[in-house]
């Protein structure tokens, strides 16, 4: 790679004896295949040079955000005899950018250290409360601690002690979140930091009447199906994902089951690869709400997505995860780029829907098992509720019967 964008003898002797010549080499051949000019590369290698040099680096090894940073200024800031270069306004920020870059490309980028989080005895004992002696879910226990902890950082801003905190600073707190909030999402907010204040006031740890003092907002519930995609354009959703890049094998798999089998995010996200019975064409689903395992029969076209995305698109590496990014380090794919998946098909498609991500995938296809003549117990089973208060009576049934259920096909097939 060198060869294409030195020229002169003297920087290509210069590039190829300096440290980490290989692991510069592969970073620049990984940035051309994705498209990166040749000019842009030769700058790209120049940073490359000096982030070896202020970063000390004779071979590769972990490096801290910190350090980083720190050798970007000393960098910006060098006035040394060798110096030929004048940074401009943004040269200490593009070199950090390449750096990170370059050391994430290598999985030697470490993460940045969270910041420390207030009250975080109080936060813990929460979890641990609702682990153990409640019992919720891990994703119902994540949403809690998510939100506790967001109002203790905001609460820890205010310099007061825990035990001074009232019910008209959960009316302050509240009005100060954003605009952009539906009315749905306030809604949990409330339920959330409600069962984080019965758990302050059943310690002692906060004034009595907090928890009945808040008011949530009232949300008309109705009995009609939740808006989401038409079949249709489901099809036409799983149809744009038709062709054999990478990405596009991903988003097959990916979309696919949410169609057929109304998976969340956070259940597709978790799936292992020791998950999948190919001989018996099967696949077992960890559920999120109640954390049970449930098992699936394998729908023909599903399971021929995976296999492709399998053996021509998921990065060879030792994650169980099935669904990884397709980048160096490799590692889980997360919840924000799932979505991203999903919206960014749905808005090119012109898709109208209350939702844009995999949950309006859900929607679609509690509808199509519906009107397809499933039972509301059967629909709600097969959803993995942990009862049956959105889809009806709650019924519990084998293999088989999911079997019938998960074969009903797309009209037309696919």
């Amino acid at each position: 790679m060198f060869e294409k964008i030195l020229i002169k003898p003297f920087f290509l002797s210069r590039h190829r004896a300096a440290p980490l010549a290989r692991e510069r080499e592969l970073f620049l051949t990984w940035l051309h295949r994705g498209g990166n000019a040749l000019g842009n590369l030769k700058i790209t290698a120049c940073y490359l040079l000096q982030i070896v040099r202020f970063l000390r680096l004779k071979a590769p090894r972990d490096v801290a955000q910190d350090e980083v940073l720190r050798a970007a200024k000393s960098w910006a800031t060098d006035r040394g005899p060798n110096s030929r270069h004048s940074p401009g306004r943004h040269s200490e920020v593009l070199f950090a950018r390449i750096a990170r870059r370059w050391l994430r490309f290598q999985g030697r980028l470490l993460p940045r250290p969270p910041d420390p989080q207030p009250f975080s005895n109080i936060l813990d004992d929460f979890v641990g409360y609702m682990r153990t002696e409640r019992g919720f879910a891990p994703i119902t226990t994540e949403g809690c601690r998510f939100r506790a902890a967001q109002f203790l950082a905001w609460f820890s801003k205010r310099h007061r002690k825990f035990s001074e905190v009232s019910i008209h600073d959960l009316d302050r707190y509240l009005t100060t979140r954003p605009r952009t909030w539906t009315l749905v999402t306030r809604a949990g907010v409330h339920a959330r930091l409600r069962a984080f204040f019965r758990y302050a006031e059943s310690r002692g740890l906060c004034s009595a009447g907090i928890p009945a003092g808040m008011k949530s907002p009232v949300i008309q519930r109705v009995s009609s199906v939740p808006e989401g995609p038409k079949w249709t354009e489901i099809r036409q959703m799983l149809e744009s994902t038709n062709g054999t890049s990478r990405p596009k094998r991903r988003a097959k798999a990916l979309l696919s089951l949410f169609a057929f089998y109304g998976l969340r995010s956070s259940e597709a996200i978790g799936l292992h690869l020791s998950d999948f019975d190919w001989q018996n064409a099967t696949f077992s689903v960890r559920r999120a709400k109640h954390g049970r395992i449930q098992q699936f029969p394998l729908q023909r076209n599903v399971g021929e997505a995976i296999r492709r995305y399998i053996d021509e698109a998921r990065p060879r590496c030792s994650a169980p995860n099935l669904f990884l990014t397709l980048h160096q380090p490799y590692r889980p794919i997360t919840k924000a780029s799932v979505f991203k998946i999903v919206s960014h098909r749905m808005k090119c498609l012109r898709i109208r829907s209350r939702h844009h991500g995999p949950h309006a995938m859900r929607h679609a296809c509690a509808t199509h098992l519906l009107e397809s003549g499933a039972a509301l117990g059967e629909i709600a089973d097969f959803l993995g509720h942990r009862d049956c208060q959105s889809v009806g009576i709650y019924a519990k049934f084998n293999v088989q019967s999911l079997r019938e259920v998960a074969n009903l096909d797309l009209p037309g097939g696919l």
